[in-house]
């Protein structure tokens, strides 16, 4: 049988066993109607937020407004539609000399100038003032108590002061909050990184769920923690969220009560990029599209979709990552893989951190937690990557899968592993999809 994949503005084609059930889960909704004008979805949701006065109604003369928007990590094209909220702003009586904007940078290289401006458009930007936000600098951070899970709650101080906080960015599937947006730009985005330490900690606890990808929040410690932490900020929360496609074209806006309007921005998602599965699988297929931009990035593919996998079965991945390993930072040297698996299946998913204390120390937050992630999915799943931009030096000390500069070879070298009778999904735009399982 053959199996075709979006690949670099064409198609990529393999063949797999005949004996192979292959899974194509589909959505039950339908695609999303984008408007000509898609920034008229983003009108229409400041015009009618959920649970909340629309900014323009606000009384806001002479008040402090702290704008919180994701990172030039996030795909966000708040470029396009930033100026809609600015004028919401003029409109309310905010004066532009009272309005600071401030990147949810979490522990991320800061932004620049120009970044920034790219980010929200120059012209926005000339308007107001920015600044990064410090997550290494405790002054720069205001505590604000604890968690009923003792997170300490320290975040950037300017939302102490602040009268009203505006949060922007985007609803997709995240690796452990379940999805992006909501308010999670403020916690972890602009706390401190000791604080976003411990938050994090949460996934390395029992039971162990170290991929959380479209987990609903009423079930998600992490997601729970963060909205706990957020609301012990006393400053109002306005959320603007909104939902894209591959092009950047937005397809859905979600503005107000930074948890009601995300949990609508949810139930779109799952009716649009959820994809339905009836079972778990033995084994998947993904594709990194829409998200071919270097290695971390790709690597969302096999995330998004392994909640569709059963324990043990395999990952076959194809990674354009047009930028290679890019910024992520490849180990020194790693030892075989099948020395490595052999540890951590003896040492079972409760262990795991501490081996990874015992032998990595000095990681920061982000490079600890993706490294945990990393030894999780290689101890639970059997990996096999073709992802033609890394170079030999880089698949040996990353360590963590097979790979083959083949296509075709990586499905061959998988197919011996899997076995004939296999149930596999394959996920064409794993980059931008998840499964929904319904067994």
């Amino acid at each position: 049988m053959e199996v075709k994949l979006p690949w670099k503005g064409g198609t990529l084609e393999v063949r797999v066993p005949d004996s192979w059930t292959l899974h194509y889960p589909k959505a039950e909704g339908k695609p999303a109607k984008i408007p000509a004008n898609d920034l008229t979805l983003v009108r229409a949701a400041l015009a009618k937020p959920v649970k909340s006065t629309p900014i323009e109604k606000m009384k806001l003369k002479g008040k402090r407004i702290v704008i919180v928007v994701d990172d030039n990590t996030r795909p966000t094209p708040v470029d396009r539609f930033f100026h809609l909220v600015l004028a919401a702003l003029s409109k309310a009586g905010a004066g532009m000399k009272n309005v600071l904007l401030i990147p949810a940078l979490g522990i991320h290289t800061p932004m620049t100038e120009t970044e920034m401006a790219l980010k929200v458009g120059a012209k926005n930007l000339a308007r107001i003032k920015w600044e990064n936000h410090y997550a290494f600098d405790r002054d720069k951070n205001h505590y604000f108590g604890e968690t009923r899970r003792k997170t300490p709650v320290w975040v950037n101080k300017h939302l102490a002061d602040a009268d009203l906080i505006i949060s922007i960015g985007m609803v997709e599937p995240h690796l452990w909050a379940g999805f992006g947006g909501g308010l999670k730009n403020i916690f972890p985005g602009v706390a401190y990184f000791e604080a976003i330490g411990i938050h994090h900690t949460i996934i390395a606890e029992p039971p162990y769920l170290f991929n959380r990808v479209g987990m609903m929040p009423d079930s998600n410690s992490f997601r729970q923690d963060l909205e706990e932490a957020c609301s012990l900020i006393k400053t109002p929360v306005f959320c603007l969220n909104v939902s894209t496609d591959h092009t950047k074209k937005i397809t859905a806006a979600f503005a107000g009560d930074p948890v009601a309007s995300h949990r609508e921005a949810i139930a779109f998602n799952n009716r649009t990029s959820g994809l339905v599965c009836d079972r778990r699988m033995d084994a998947i297929i993904v594709n990194s599209y829409p998200m071919d931009i270097n290695f971390k990035q790709g690597m969302k593919c096999v995330g998004n979709s392994l909640p569709s996998l059963k324990p043990g079965g395999a990952v076959i991945a194809f990674m354009v990552a047009e930028r290679g390993a890019d910024d992520l930072v490849v180990p020194e040297e790693s030892k075989p893989l099948w020395l490595v698996k052999t540890i951590l299946r003896t040492l079972g998913p409760s262990r795991v951190m501490g081996f990874l204390e015992k032998i990595r120390k000095g990681l920061n937050v982000e490079e600890k937690f993706l490294l945990y992630y990393s030894m999780q999915l290689m101890r639970q799943h059997d990996l096999f990557f073709h992802a033609p931009t890394l170079s030999d030096d880089e698949i040996k000390k990353f360590g963590f899968f097979v790979h083959a500069r083949s296509p075709q070879e990586i499905v061959d070298i998988a197919a011996k592993k899997i076995g004939k009778r296999a149930h596999v999904a394959v996920f064409p735009e794993a980059g931008a999809t998840y499964p929904i399982v319904r067994e």
